[in-house]
């Protein structure tokens, strides 16, 4: 328990000091948030920080009009166009109380703000709010098993030099929390499709080239791992 809480607070630093992602980046992890929140984001119609600022980083539009009665002016405005309604639908699934709260707990931890955009006032992201997304990624970060193996092996192999063994350890602790069986000393195994999850991984990490991803047809010897993976023997 103490390896994992010293391991997580070294993540947390780490956040803070690499450069902040793309927008298309961003994007994706934040989707990817909102996919693995789907059922707690529906239960009680609660509003979480992890689930509002996945949403917000994959592109949702909330506006603080969300929160007032419509008057006739407000519904004639041409902004409330399909794609809006529709976002404007999606948030009105949380309870907006815990909405509204959950909102200004956000803002007075300066994760978002509000901006006029287009007439209308808006919630919009900070760099903090950004670098939390990453953060909830990077905690919530899971590999999809299908329904059946396709019979190919998942390897990951790394050189991180010396100098940045931190970086080494936390890659491997995160690989191995994933579920990954070690191999060798820097070569680590999986089943199933994890190209995603790895290449989000050293890119966080700023490891891309120290890092390689390979998908294997056949594995000499494998019964040991398909064991150890459960998969068919």
């Amino acid at each position: 328990m103490k390896d994992m809480r010293h391991s997580q607070n070294k993540s947390s630093s780490i956040v803070q000091s690499v450069p902040l992602p793309s927008e298309d980046r961003l994007r994706t992890l934040s989707e990817l948030l909102v996919r693995q929140s789907e059922q707690e984001k529906r239960r009680y119609g609660y509003a979480s920080v992890k689930q509002v600022l996945g949403l917000l980083g994959a592109g949702a539009v909330i506006g603080l009009s969300l929160f007032v009665s419509p008057t006739a002016a407000m519904l004639a405005k041409p902004f409330l166009d399909a794609k809006r309604e529709k976002e404007r639908e999606m948030w009105k699934q949380f309870n907006e109380s815990y909405l509204k709260r959950t909102l200004r707990r956000m803002q007075k931890e300066k994760l978002v703000k509000i901006v006029e955009r287009g007439g209308e006032q808006v919630v919009e992201l900070t760099k903090n709010g950004k670098r939390r997304i990453i953060k909830y990624s990077l905690e919530t970060l899971s590999i999809e098993k299908p329904a059946s193996w396709d019979g190919r092996w998942r390897l990951v192999l790394y050189d991180v030099p010396h100098r940045r063994r931190q970086l080494r350890d936390i890659f491997r602790q995160s690989l191995k929390g994933l579920g990954f069986y070690q191999l060798q000393e820097s070569v680590w195994l999986y089943p199933y499709p994890c190209e995603q999850q790895v290449t989000f991984l050293r890119e966080f990490y700023g490891v891309g080239s120290e890092v390689l991803y390979i998908v294997a047809i056949k594995l000499e010897d494998d019964l040991p791992y398909r064991t150890y993976f459960g998969l068919d023997v």
